[in-house]
């Protein structure tokens, strides 16, 4: 329900009737988010820990376009993003992992609100967990601050200092809430999140002080700043879109590769004919012949990211063309000392890897699962960090190209 009131206030054509039918069936408001079928949803979403994926992989994707489309002169991908997420979605694999791959590559574009309010399902979050986040998010290589999630100063200047703060870590805001506050009968338990409070609702509005007879208030005071909000992000808007026409007449050749990967259109029956058939009685190893496929499409999507836990590189891979991102530098002595932080560059080259060239990267360097929707599976082994180097393990991507269809669901700001 917040994307879909976040998404009807900001102007997007999703009437306020349809945040009526909420969870309806053949609305356009359903319980969880589905690509193409609410304006404003760029990714369908569900599972725990998937939207951290997804933000992480929108996070390197950003990075990565700065990277190639970015010239000396223009600028023209500098955002920032902006992820949501709850005591649940943090509990999962995915999300713990994920925060791990933005931490160790320096995505610090990344910024994660924690609406910390110490509750899961069914239960307090006592339960089941015992971290301090603050603490854990630090040690991984997270910038990490904690405030009042009821403070709107507060959140506003927590946001503003991460925007500010380019220092190679991505950043998360804890903001701590009380879940159902406003209904005295579940506000701070268990109940607040799997009951809502429905039947204690015409008191709780009585005591807010809104309207009884309408269950969809908006407050003029919310339509205007909405609507002031509006106009100077459509200022801002004009003005990023000079600079872009500026770039696309000095780089016709960028440009109409960024746009033929902005409305790539290849279906999976097309993507399919692309593959040539393996004999049935072929006994080829699947890593090898799944790098193969992956070569194959993308010969037809030439920046889709892939990867692989253990076998990016495997001794019998003749040649592949790999986007390689370094991460930032991390100090030799790794006891009781800080972070050295350096741009974070990633490039692209053609580099062959041949049973003799894959001895070139160590064994114990891990390397990034980007899936197709851009979520992050990054599966790196337990080894500690090299402490003979300044320079962290290398993260190996091969490339190929996003749909728009697949664009991980983020704000950008």
């Amino acid at each position: 329900m917040f994307i879909y009131s976040w998404l009807a206030l900001s102007g997007y054509d999703l009437p306020v009737e349809e945040l009526s039918k909420f969870r309806a069936l053949r609305s356009h408001t359903p319980g969880h988010p589905e690509s193409f079928e609410t304006v404003g949803v760029e990714c369908t979403t569900g599972p725990l820990g998937q939207g951290v994926g997804n933000a992480v992989g929108f996070a390197l994707s950003g990075k990565m376009a700065a990277a190639k489309y970015n010239t000396a002169e223009h600028t023209i991908f500098d955002n920032h993003i902006i992820a949501l997420a709850g005591d649940g979605c943090l509990q999962e694999g995915v999300a713990r992992e994920a925060v791990a791959f933005a931490a160790h590559n320096g995505l610090d574009n990344l910024i994660l609100i924690f609406d910390s309010n110490d509750v899961t399902l069914d239960a307090m979050a006592k339960v089941t967990q015992s971290e301090d986040f603050q603490k854990m998010y630090e040690a991984i290589g997270w910038d990490a601050v904690t405030i009042d999630g009821h403070d709107l100063d507060a959140i506003k200047s927590a946001v503003e200092t991460a925007k500010a703060t380019n220092n190679g870590k991505p950043k998360i805001i804890i903001a701590k809430t009380l879940i159902g506050k406003g209904i005295p009968e579940v506000a701070g338990t268990a109940k607040a999140h799997g009951e809502g409070g429905a039947k204690f609702i015409d008191a709780a509005r009585l005591a807010l002080g809104l309207p009884a007879d309408q269950h969809f208030f908006v407050s003029e005071e919310v339509k205007a700043y909405f609507a002031d909000l509006k106009a100077k992000r459509g200022a801002a808007h004009a003005e990023w879109t000079k600079t872009f026409d500026a770039w696309a007449a000095a780089n016709p050749a960028l440009k109409a590769e960024l746009d033929n990967s902005v409305h790539y259109d290849h279906s999976a029956e097309e993507l399919l004919k692309l593959i040539p058939e393996y004999p049935a009685e072929s006994k080829a190893a699947t890593r090898n012949s799944g790098g193969e496929i992956l070569n194959h499409i993308a010969k037809a999507i030439p920046n889709v990211i892939t990867g692989s836990a253990t076998s990016s590189v495997p001794p019998r891979t003749t040649s592949r063309t790999v986007a390689t991102t370094q991460p930032r530098t991390r100090p030799a002595e790794t006891s009781g000392s800080a972070f050295v932080s350096t741009p974070w560059v990633p490039f692209a080259t053609a580099w062959p890897m041949t049973a003799s060239s894959a001895s070139a990267v160590p064994p114990s360097w891990c390397s990034p699962t980007i899936a197709a929707q851009a979520f992050v599976w990054p599966l790196c082994p337990s080894s500690p960090w090299p402490t003979s180097s300044r320079t962290t393990p290398w993260a190996w991507a091969k490339t190929a190209r996003p749909t728009s269809r697949w664009r991980p669901s983020a704000v950008c700001v």
